[in-house]
């Protein structure tokens, strides 16, 4: 299979306060990689690398056989570009335009970034909103949408850029609980579809049962990686084996 990510040695760094301190791993085209472990070990930062929202400190990171940044020194700028239009992240809290409907949100991005027609995008959109089951919302405003209607928006603007791969963000740490069942449920399907995704969260049964890889970190570091029956049903590290005994439903 295609490697879709590769990530060697990335480091990362505040001041002096070293939030990823070396962490490799790939991702091949129709794997779904779970990112589990505590607040503030570095799931998110890794994401947010990826992404370009923030700058690496040292590593490398390939996305799709083309560098984006190689042992600290990134790519030019066009190609930098070129790079993030493969991947797709959706965030913690939707990060929906307050004044611009449904369809406008998911149509947006795909006229200025990718610089579809109007009439193209909106099929697109259409198609996509017709799929997450709101096709019946798209002139409704985030503010009238629950906070799973507003998550499943941000998914369907993801999608529409044609992204190689979706990176989720915690996607359902903003919802009530109730809500939560609505987006795992989207990204189980993408997951019968082969979308290549990394998914950070903590949601312990639906990581196992959705993922190809399960990686657990903590401090910055991996502490444990392999198949999710292995490393949620059977961790062999202590530290993984303390974090995950508060999951009583896992």
């Amino acid at each position: 299979m295609e490697e879709i990510i590769r990530v060697n040695n990335l480091k990362k760094s505040f001041g002096t306060l070293q939030i990823l301190k070396g962490i490799s791993f790939s991702v091949s085209q129709g794997e779904v990689l779970s990112i589990i472990g505590p607040s503030g070990s570095g799931k998110s930062t890794i994401l947010r690398c990826i992404s370009q929202l923030e700058d690496v400190t040292d590593g490398t990171i390939e996305i799709c056989g083309q560098s984006l940044v190689e042992n600290g020194k990134y790519a030019d700028k066009k190609s930098r570009r070129n790079v993030i239009l493969k991947s797709g992240l959706v965030f913690q809290n939707f990060n929906l335009f307050p004044h611009y409907s449904v369809l406008k949100n998911v149509m947006d991005p795909q006229i200025r970034v990718l610089k579809k027609s109007k009439e193209e995008a909106e099929k697109t959109s259409l198609a996509l909103l017709q799929r997450i089951g709101l096709i019946e919302k798209i002139n409704n405003y985030p503010f009238e949408l629950s906070g799973g209607q507003q998550q499943r928006v941000s998914i369907a603007r993801a999608l529409a850029m044609k992204p190689e791969v979706l990176l989720f963000d915690e996607p359902t740490s903003a919802l009530d609980p109730e809500l939560t069942g609505e987006i795992l449920e989207v990204i189980r399907e993408l997951a019968k579809d082969k979308m290549t995704m990394v998914v950070v969260t903590h949601e312990m049964a639906f990581a196992r049962d959705i993922s190809t890889h399960v990686i657990f970190m903590d401090g910055g570091v991996i502490v444990e990686q392999g198949k999710p029956d292995n490393v949620i049903n059977n961790p062999k590290m202590e530290r993984t084996k303390s974090f995950l005994s508060r999951f009583i439903n896992v």
